[in-house]
């Protein structure tokens, strides 16, 4: 019986979450050579995705990769539309970078949805990296991601939470002391 107060609420906390965006957040896109065939290393600057830009809701933000694709950041997503066929050589990875989350939350996974085949994906706390080396397709061609964020508790929630348990633990006390008493 000591416990059910606790669990409730831990209960309460991990249901009391803000929703995770990205709306008005500054994150960075772009394409990079991670492997040297003859144009050295590094991000790939001069046919767009060259700089950080800031996150809004709908096509606002929408960038453009050269004639290649478009890329459109929303709150809990991302989209690259193919405009023309294309080949990826050895090497090209795609870095969607600075995911800072409104409500502090980490970014976990993403759940793709994509008629593109031979990719290799890598998510970490704050960036997403998609490998296109050797991949080809046409114009038809889409890659969708939707972001999985770890789970942070509003601080009100919080607040409330330690209110609740210190509530308890003193009315437990006032309890043991009488029964020795």
């Amino acid at each position: 019986m000591k416990l059910l107060p606790l669990l409730l609420g831990v209960v309460l906390l991990a249901d009391a979450r803000a929703d995770a965006s990205l709306l008005g957040d500054t994150v960075d896109a772009g394409m990079y050579r991670t492997i040297d065939t003859g144009r050295g290393v590094g991000r790939i600057t001069g046919f767009g995705l060259d700089s950080p830009f800031v996150v809004e809701s709908g096509s606002a933000d929408r960038k453009g990769y050269s004639v290649a694709y478009t890329l459109d950041v929303d709150a809990d997503r991302f989209a690259i539309d193919y405009r023309n066929s294309f080949a990826w050589g050895a090497g090209i990875v795609f870095r969607l970078t600075d995911l800072d989350f409104s409500n502090g939350a980490l970014l976990q996974s993403l759940t793709v949805d994509t008629n593109m085949v031979g990719y290799g994906l890598t998510v970490g706390a704050d960036y997403v990296e998609i490998n296109w080396s050797g991949v080809s397709g046409t114009r038809d061609a889409y890659f969708n991601g939707q972001f999985v964020t770890s789970a942070v508790p509003e601080p009100g929630s919080t607040a409330m939470l330690a209110l609740g348990l210190a509530v308890v633990g003193a009315g437990a006390a006032r309890a043991r002391r009488a029964r020795r008493g």
